[in-house]
């Protein structure tokens, strides 16, 4: 019974999912899930109360997948350059942030706290203990390309700040979230947070 359970919740959010992308979020009512996954609307009910329900088991096969994916992507950014690895992950981070708003724009705006991939599968208990262990240790990695003392704040403002505005882009105009010169940006803006500040600045 297990096994049949999880058989048909899996076959509905899949079906969610295939409705959501090719559809649009509009398309998705019980009958269309039903039709689409085999699985009689009685059923579908008894898993999934409403339409939020069925949108959220989306996201979670999606972040789980995507999860997947962030690990072997951190496996291959080993020995570059620090700029090649900033753009490399701030590509991936526009390309997953547009993925689940097309899903569902006012999903992804009201839960994007719960939709935080770095964090969806991470034991940390906070965004900063995300961070100290994820992007500090990054830029510790890359000393010798860093120049700035204060490793803490850069490692925020990467991690968090530039975060934020990938995700506001997102929201705000995903045509300039798809374009290169967003990307340019964030990298550019991300150098700017591990150059040393003051006057003994290099010019």
């Amino acid at each position: 019974m297990q096994a049949r359970s999880k058989a048909l919740v899996d076959a509905v959010a899949e079906a969610c999912l295939r409705i959501l992308e090719k559809e649009g979020e509009d398309a998705l009512t019980v009958n269309r899930i039903a039709e689409v996954s085999g699985a009689t609307v009685g059923s579908i009910y008894q898993y999934f109360p409403n339409k939020e329900s069925m949108i959220a088991a989306v996201y979670e096969r999606l972040l789980d997948q995507e999860s997947q994916q962030l690990f072997q992507m951190r496996e291959q950014l080993h020995g570059l350059p620090l700029q090649a690895v900033l753009r490399q992950v701030f590509a991936n981070m526009i390309r997953v942030e547009l993925r689940l708003n097309r899903l569902s724009h006012g999903f992804h705006a009201r839960y994007r706290s719960a939709l935080h991939l770095g964090l969806w599968h991470a034991p940390q208990a906070s965004r900063q203990e995300f961070i100290n262990t994820t992007w500090l240790p990054l830029l510790q990695m890359h000393a010798s390309e860093v120049q700035t003392d204060n490793l803490q704040l850069a490692a925020y403002l990467m991690g968090q700040g530039l975060r934020e505005i990938i995700h506001s882009a997102v929201q705000d105009m995903p045509e300039q979230a798809q374009s290169s010169d967003l990307l340019d940006a964030l990298v550019a803006m991300a150098l700017s947070c591990i150059k040393k500040r003051g006057p003994e600045a290099a010019p």
